[in-house]
């Protein structure tokens, strides 16, 4: 055959090269977008959908949840304001005036913003200054009940073990203070007859009936007498009573808050004596538990029963005012939530409490101990904490980095609920001594601190040369 194509063999070969190279290359783009195109029809794309149902579905019921709040009340927190001798007397003026209104500038906006404000008034007051006193029997000036007041509190609790420090006249008196220049404060826990203290304490806001119960372990034994126990409200008077003032309360209101007096001090780990009570105390259908007395913050979180009721516990506050100077009782928090009635699908109205939160904040005060005042930590500096009066003491270990720190370790402990009830009747005494109904010491081993809690991890939180090797967890799973 004549040959016409004079192109040479070894350039046809390498053009039939590029062909086939190009052709498969094409075949392998193909079968990418192929496999790409099945994969996101059968993979891909069947998440892709769920998700954006589960957010649709999320957003649907945020929306109708917002759609059926009736009404709603924020509500914020503090813990124990507690004057020791030095903030007593820097509340003198150079006037002579006594005024404590300065203390609390820094926190008033975030009072004041909240339609319900709670705080624990630790002591009783006096009106005569010469008896004032700030350890270790306290006596507090009136004008600190004023600045409460002025500084937008609603709600006063009272059941602490320093509302004995000079007996029965003085709680009384401070009773009749309240009743009678702040009828409009709500005040729980101590009261002057058996016909007070049988009286469940509530408040309407927005529509919605709070009531409020206040209970001390016991006090510090300086006046008390079993004679006047209708004076002050005590854990001592055991499950059953205070069982039945719970079903009282919730039968006249749509929330119940108790505030509970506990704990071992300058301790972040609840003890077993406030886990057995909380787990009582949700078990009664309490809805919020407000602790104190330990002088330093402890987790918080919700108990829930398998019936679904839950109760949001903080188990301490901390501090609120106080002249302290131990790292952890300078470090303190504003518990906040806000409580929803909500319009279900069939018409009936629930009460939910939701967005629980603790705001961090730091006591403070200059060297001298002249200048008192409490800041959120989000507003305080190292070069505050520089000039704190306990700084130098503390070795420099007051700074910013280390009060987040040690809030995070704080929060960060999973506290198991108890299922014990054995501590659930004992009398307590100011050292921590647990007596029974027959006087016998009750032996409590349950007791974990936070180092113990923390050592079982192999972390070592005393040392703040390293960084903390924890990572936040829930304190319970519905948290």
């Amino acid at each position: 055959m004549k040959r016409t194509d004079y192109t040479p063999l070894n350039i046809i070969e390498r053009m039939n090269s590029k062909i086939s190279l190009i052709s498969s290359i094409a075949a392998l783009v193909l079968f990418v977008l192929i496999f790409s195109f099945i994969d996101y029809e059968m993979v891909q794309k069947p998440v892709l959908d769920q998700q954006k149902q589960e957010e649709e579905s999320a957003e649907t019921k945020r929306r109708l949840t917002e759609d059926n709040v009736v009404s709603s009340v924020s509500v914020v927190a503090v813990g124990d304001n507690l004057y020791h001798d030095s903030l007593i007397s820097a509340g003198k003026k150079e006037s002579g005036e006594w005024y404590y209104g300065d203390y609390y500038e820094y926190v008033r906006d975030a009072v004041q913003a909240a339609d319900l404000a709670i705080v624990d008034q630790e002591t009783v007051l006096s009106m005569d200054h010469s008896v004032a006193t700030g350890y270790p029997k306290f006596a507090t000036p009136i004008e600190v009940a004023q600045a409460l007041v002025k500084t937008g509190f609603d709600v006063v609790y009272s059941a602490t073990n320093h509302m004995d420090d000079y007996g029965s006249e003085y709680l009384l008196n401070t009773v009749s203070y309240w009743q009678n220049n702040y009828p409009e404060i709500t005040l729980a826990g101590i009261h002057n007859s058996q016909a007070d203290a049988d009286t469940i304490k509530i408040r309407e806001v927005n529509g919605i009936r709070i009531a409020f119960l206040s209970y001390t372990y016991g006090t510090n034994g300086f006046g008390y007498s079993g004679d006047e126990a209708c004076y002050l409200d005590v854990f001592s008077e055991g499950s059953e009573k205070i069982g039945q003032k719970i079903q009282q309360a919730k039968s006249q209101a749509d929330v119940v808050v108790f505030i509970s007096h506990w704990g071992i001090e300058d301790e972040p780990m609840p003890s077993e004596y406030e886990k057995q009570w909380a787990t009582f105390l949700m078990q009664q259908g309490v809805d919020v538990c407000i602790g104190g007395h330990t002088h330093c913050l402890q987790p918080y979180g919700y108990l829930s029963d398998k019936d679904g009721h839950k109760m949001l516990i903080f188990y301490s506050l901390g501090n609120f005012m106080s002249g302290q100077k131990n790292f952890v009782e300078l470090l303190e928090g504003m518990g906040c939530f806000t409580i929803q009635r909500i319009r279900e699908p069939d018409g009936t109205v629930s009460t939910q409490v939701v967005e629980p939160a603790v705001r961090p904040m730091v006591m403070h005060y200059n060297a001298d101990r002249t200048r008192f005042r409490v800041y959120f930590l989000e507003d305080y500096s190292d070069e505050l904490a520089q000039e704190h009066g306990a700084y130098v003491e503390l070795n420099g270990m007051l700074n910013i980095k280390n009060l987040r720190r040690k809030y995070e370790e704080i929060m960060s402990i999973n506290v198991k609920p108890s299922t014990g009830t054995n501590l659930l009747n004992v009398k307590q005494l100011w050292d921590g001594t647990l007596l029974d109904p027959l006087g016998n010491v009750v032996l409590n081993t349950a007791n974990v601190t936070e180092y113990q809690y923390y050592g079982k991890l192999g972390i070592d939180i005393l040392d703040y040369t390293k960084d903390p090797a924890y990572g936040y967890n829930e304190l319970y799973t519905d948290k």
